[in-house]
């Protein structure tokens, strides 16, 4: 059996054996992707736990913006209601609506929010 023979051979066992799984490896439904406003968030950090914020800002009419630390844990109060984020490293800063990140949270509307250059990465 030459070269040619012997990879045909063990690829027809591997197709072979990919055929022959249990059928429940085939019927099983696939994992739903998140939502594309959740894929965006995650851009710009991740949820955090309210109790291992650094600080909490509260949102009021006419605020414009919020600057926050790249890495930063940060609590955002809006009436009754208070969710966490933990911003991302970001390189050279970024910006992002908050909005973006708190898509349920009516008074998030207009506020961008203002990621510093990361110190871990830029080495200052």
């Amino acid at each position: 059996m030459n070269k040619k023979q012997t990879l045909a051979a063990a690829l027809a066992l591997s197709l072979l054996g990919i055929a022959s799984a249990s059928p429940s490896a085939w019927s099983a439904t696939a994992p739903t992707p998140a939502n594309k406003a959740t894929r965006v968030a995650a851009l710009f950090g991740s949820p955090a736990d309210v109790s291992t914020t650094t600080r909490t800002v509260t949102l009021a009419p006419g605020m414009n913006y919020v600057s926050v630390a790249s890495g930063e844990s940060v609590a955002f109060r809006a009436g009754d209601k208070t969710v966490g984020w933990t911003f991302l490293e970001a390189i050279g800063g970024t910006s992002v609506e908050m909005r973006t990140i708190f898509p349920d949270v009516a008074q998030a509307r207009g506020i961008r929010v203002y990621i510093a250059p990361s110190q871990l990465f830029t080495g200052g």
